[in-house]
């Protein structure tokens, strides 16, 4: 059963601070305090440790203005109990299945002609106006888990077709040798994701070591989580919130649809909750697990951005080399974490806000056409009294972990190229898995060619590139060396960004380019004349630590026309410690479905006895 946590334990539930939300959303914000998840420490057997985790359905408080929520759950709370566990400990889990019922989600979508709505119904609750995604009420209750980060082979990875249903367990075994850091666990059922994540399938997993207690970061009451997702709910006859959840989306035409987004933000499976802190530095681990919702958060004190609020300690994979702060916002597409420190001692007193935040509204403020009706995340009532306490953030995080330089790339062999498309004649965005045509044959093909990039780079240099696969079922995955390491290219030629996770691996994010995409034909769906190099942008604080989901393209407001926004390049530094069958695909869960892709790693000396399919 769940032990106490040492995270953050919140006290009780007070009226003071509260505010209305929105209109038309129909709760209070900052009525009830944040709520921590219970943590599950494995127990001892010999040389490793073991621990039991069930899947249940279960009734869950989110709001105390609101009926309790029927989810699947793991443990019975929304997220699950934080997993914690100490490096170096391999670690077997039985997840058993006890879920009961059906999917309790209402899917619905909606739409109009002559493109999307300025204020869209999937701003507000309820079903009007809507008609149902058939199918989605019949699912029943299988499930597959993916430890997202966890560095084990494919076996163990919970791949996303092995199913099990009630009454039966997935055992999957982590070897847990990695530096400190959160990851999390969610359900990878194929197709059906975007319902069972929604549906409350997910949680926290820390791991611990010595390096990291040696540097005296805040913890217990002053370490805390936060579990980041957006929710829907459904009405009654009188308009009442009935606490049913409702996954809505907004059909562009008959089979595009928009990214989902809901309404509600949870924190820690609280909407819009509160958080009373001491005037001191805490240690906030975010993660983002909203189904296709990128957080970009920034603290407001009396209205205004806190300029450096934020030092940025460590990214999805542990703990960088020193603090950084972040300027703007903190930007977490879905599946990514950041681990910060915030010193609350300048706001005796006060309380604070926790907003989400776009490009070109002003932050705190709302915008209806990009889903962001009611900005705010959170609330920090500090505290008036109360030592400030004698932390200081160490100069030096991690000695272990360092940049990638050039002497620790691969020399002399392609990249991989991964190309992510607008809607093709299947009316869903798509991921392309492509190869560098010899300079020779590029000349005989004929511009633009369906599935046929060129790229132009800052030096002039012009690569052909050739659709190889885009579809799960095409054949040819990627085939890795077990410990090999390789450079993917990530050309983002869409209007919206996509986080993109590779499963069996870790990577560094190595740059991040501006490429002018108005030369890809998007009728023909190839380059008409080069993509072309534009300029070099900035990494964030915590892209520039260890990796597992990276987004490629630009965060924030989306600026209409078929190429208003720029499109971007990213390149990373792949490492595969692991064998096995995996994936690389897009987070959002929308598009899981359809930009994913196998990957297979394997030992260096079976691949030729494969064929070395690339």
């Amino acid at each position: 059963m769940p032990s106490s946590s040492v995270f953050a334990v919140p006290g009780g539930a007070a009226s003071e601070g509260a505010e209305p939300s929105a209109d038309g959303l129909l709760l209070t914000k900052f009525r009830d305090p944040l709520r921590t998840p219970p943590v599950l420490r494995p127990r001892g057997r010999g040389g490793h440790d073991e621990l039991t985790v069930r899947l249940r359905t279960a009734d869950v408080t989110v709001h105390s203005e609101l009926a309790p929520v029927r989810m699947w759950t793991y443990e019975g709370s929304y997220p699950g109990p934080t997993i914690e566990t100490v490096r170096g400990r391999r670690l077997r889990v039985v997840w058993e299945n006890h879920l009961t019922g059906n999917m309790p989600v209402t899917a619905v979508e909606f739409g109009r002609p002559g493109g999307p709505m300025p204020d869209p119904l999937s701003n507000y609750p309820g079903t009007e106006g809507c008609r149902e995604v058939p199918g989605v009420a019949d699912l029943g209750p299988w499930a597959a888990v993916h430890l997202h980060g966890m560095l084990t082979g494919g076996g163990n990875d919970g791949w996303m077709e092995n199913l099990v249903g009630p009454g039966e367990e997935q055992l999957s075994a982590y070897p847990n040798d990695q530096a400190a850091t959160m990851l999390w666990y969610h359900d990878h059922t194929h197709h059906v994701s975007r319902f069972s994540v929604y549906a409350g399938l997910a949680g926290l997993f820390v791991c611990r070591d010595a390096q990291e207690r040696a540097l005296g970061l805040p913890r217990g009451g002053h370490e805390v989580p936060l579990v980041l997702s957006d929710r829907n709910f459904a009405l009654d006859g009188s308009g009442a919130l009935t606490g049913r959840l409702v996954h809505k989306v907004e059909m562009v035409n008959a089979k595009l649809m928009r990214a989902h987004a809901a309404p509600y933000t949870l924190v820690n499976g609280v909407v819009w909750p509160y958080l009373e802190v001491q005037p001191r530095w805490y240690r906030f681990r975010i993660v983002n697990t909203a189904n296709s919702r990128i957080y970009r958060l920034m603290l407001l004190a009396d209205g205004r951005p806190v300029p450096g609020a934020f030092q940025v300690i460590g990214s999805d994979q542990g703990l960088i080399d020193r603090p950084l702060p972040v300027e703007g916002a903190l930007n977490l597409s879905p599946g990514e974490r950041a681990d910060v420190l915030v010193d609350f001692s300048a706001f005796r007193g006060r309380s604070v806000k926790l907003v989400n935040t776009m490009e070109g509204v002003v932050p705190g403020g709302s915008s209806t056409r990009h889903d962001l009706l009611e900005p705010d995340v959170m609330q920090f009532r500090v505290a008036g009294r109360g030592s400030a306490g004698r932390f200081t953030p160490p100069g030096r995080l991690s000695p272990a972990f360092r940049r990638s330089t050039h002497h620790d790339l691969p020399h002399g062999g392609r990249p991989r190229w991964v190309v992510l498309v607008g809607p093709g004649s299947a009316n869903v965005p798509e991921l392309w898995e492509m190869e560098e045509v010899e300079r020779a044959d590029a000349e005989g093909i004929a511009f633009p060619s369906a599935g046929v990039v060129q790229v132009e780079d800052a030096e002039g240099t012009v690569t052909t590139l050739r659709r190889t696969a885009m579809r799960y079922d095409d054949g040819n995955a990627f085939t890795v060396a077990h410990r090999g390491v390789e450079i993917w290219k990530y050309l983002n030629l869409a209007a919206a960004p996509h986080p993109m996770h590779i499963h069996l691996a870790h990577f560094q994010v190595l740059s991040r380019e501006n490429y002018d995409v108005t030369g890809f034909d998007r009728v023909v769906r190839g380059s008409a004349r080069p993509v072309a190099f534009l300029g070099a942008a900035e990494l964030e604080p915590h892209e520039l630590g260890e990796k597992d989901t990276v987004r490629v393209g630009t965060a924030g407001q989306i600026i209409p026309g078929p190429n208003g926004t720029p499109g971007e390049l990213v390149t990373v530094a792949v490492r595969f410690p692991v064998v096995g069958r995996g994936v690389h695909h897009c987070h959002m869960l929308e598009h899981e479905q359809h930009m994913v892709r196998p990957l297979v790693v394997g030992p260096a000396a079976h691949r030729p006895a494969g064929g070395g399919h690339h």
